[in-house]
């Protein structure tokens, strides 16, 4: 199996990040992997987007953006139809649609009607602007191939943007080329033309092409021009090669996270290490807000014991009640003392993150693992300058955002008081209240509601349970990238792959 979602359609995801705190690292993630996302799923679509612009530039030239939209939203749906034929192509915009109706055995497909934007008709996609808006545009603006045009219609850029498109239309050839203007004029194709444009399939990049190295180029910048985020994306995608290099396959995200999490000791070049610890520093984050969320996961269970809810002083009475009758030697040491004597390795982190997310592991026997994390956490940032240093630099303590940093330096001045007596007044009052607060806001600014429990008659009453789930930081479709470009196969790097390690394969 692999780790990357499948494009049928983009969907608002609703109620996650209870507590607010996802969302910092989330914005540490976007900046160590600018120009991918975790919905752009394939190289070659950057290539196609900007043939497409240039195309419709060329044969075209409406500046009307609704024939620009309709000009998207036929390609799409003709790239979705081509890949089924092809078969076993991933990461496709619209593909069910596609593999659904190629089950009808037509001679001849008329996609006019599903790649119009009719809320009434079975569409390829329901975005307005399809994979290319909601996914890739933002994401080729970051790469430097699109710009906004005149009349608000989104172009190819006048040099790396045109050379994507002209290296995609070698690849592809003339005749295939004008049949695929064609078909995307006309919205009709017969599955004899779906074969002769096979050569467009996201799959189909040559390992010895231009092509090929554009798209290397792309995500590899070099020279004194190279931006800050194009730094940050090539030294991301190096150690990535360097942990496929070290596992000796194609890396599978978490193996990735872990990896960087636990690889303090590498020999890396200073740069690449530099980067590596912004890659700790946001895991350390996200184990964090696993942990919180952890803890949201035993109040709600707790409040779900008793009709009718229970009051915010009494969640803290039972928190304290239970931790000591659990554990009690524990529970009455303080916080310092407890964080102190953990000596938590490498393998301890990881099994306390898969418990934490783990289905089959009622809330309350979570809640240990959970505070041991946090506190192993405490004392690795503690150990660590450079990793306290990484962490201060990339999570405020001013506002209203939460972070690892935020939640460390309240612990900070509580370290003197017993476990127990310490945990209680955090959970009610930097969980509890923290989702209170964080629902309260989606409801008010997005008429999202998200509350997993309700305040009723002053009481805390269960409204729905909550799993702690890590961020996905854009791993999957990175490696995707990588395979896609052949830099990386099922035993690790290529040959090509190993010469950017600077290695001998």
């Amino acid at each position: 199996m692999n780790a990357l979602p499948q494009w049928t359609e983009l969907a608002e995801k609703r109620g996650l990040d209870p507590l607010g705190m996802q969302n910092s690292g989330v914005a540490l993630y976007q900046s160590l992997v600018p120009g991918i996302s975790n919905v752009t799923l394939r190289m070659r679509y950057y290539g196609f987007y900007c043939w497409l612009s240039d195309a419709y530039a060329r044969h075209e030239g409406s500046t009307d953006f609704e024939d620009w939209k309709r000009w998207v939203r036929r390609a799409e749906a003709l790239y979705a139809l081509v890949s089924s034929v092809q078969g076993g192509e991933t990461g496709v915009g619209g593909i069910d649609w596609a593999n659904n109706r190629l089950l009808r055995g037509e001679a001849e497909i008329d996609f006019i009607e599903a790649a119009s934007t009719d809320p009434n008709v079975n569409r390829y996609l329901r975005q307005s602007m399809g994979v290319f808006g909601g996914a890739y545009y933002s994401q080729m603006v970051e790469t430097g191939l699109f710009i906004e045009g005149d009349h608000g219609i989104p172009k190819a850029t006048a040099a790396r943007g045109i050379t994507a498109a002209g290296a995609f239309r070698d690849a592809i050839g003339p005749q295939v080329e004008a049949l695929l203007i064609a078909k995307i004029r006309s919205a009709r194709v017969t599955r004899e033309e779906l074969s002769f444009l096979g050569s467009i399939a996201p799959s189909r990049i040559q390992e010895d092409s231009p092509e090929r190295e554009i798209y290397e180029q792309v995500l590899f910048p070099v020279g004194d021009s190279v931006t800050v985020s194009g730094q940050s994306r090539h030294s991301t995608l190096l150690l990535l090669l360097r942990a496929a290099d070290a596992l000796g396959s194609r890396p599978d995200p978490d193996d990735i996270r872990w990896f960087l999490f636990h690889s303090a000791d590498l020999d890396l070049p200073e740069a690449l290490e530099r980067q590596r610890l912004r890659w700790e520093a946001y895991q350390s984050h996200d184990l964090f807000q696993l942990a919180a969320a952890g803890l949201l996961g035993w109040a709600i269970a707790l409040v779900s014991e008793v009709e009718g809810g229970l009051e915010l002083g009494e969640i803290g009475a039972e928190v304290e009640f239970r931790l000591r009758s659990s554990d009690s030697v524990i529970a009455d040491r303080t916080w310092k003392e407890f964080r102190g004597d953990l000596h938590a390795d490498d393998d301890d982190y990881q099994n306390w993150s898969d418990t934490l997310s783990a289905r089959r592991h009622p809330a309350e026997d979570k809640v240990w693992e959970a505070l041991r994390l946090i506190a192993a956490l405490h004392g690795r940032i503690h150990r660590r300058s450079e990793l306290a240093a990484e962490i201060a630099q990339n999570f405020p303590l001013d506002g209203h955002a939460r972070s690892i940093r935020t939640e460390l330096a309240w612990f900070d001045n509580q370290e003197g008081r017993p476990v127990a007596e310490l945990v209680s007044d955090y959970l009610v009052r930097r969980i509890v209240r923290r989702h209170s607060w964080v629902a309260m806001q989606k409801f008010r600014r997005q008429k999202d509601y998200t509350f997993l429990f309700e305040a009723r008659d002053g009481r805390i009453a269960h409204r729905s349970d909550y799993l702690p789930v890590a961020t996905t930081p854009r791993l999957a479709p990175a490696v995707q990238f990588l395979a896609d470009i052949h830099l990386v196969g099922p035993d690790g790097p290529t040959i090509r792959g190993h010469e950017l390690l600077g290695l001998n394969p």
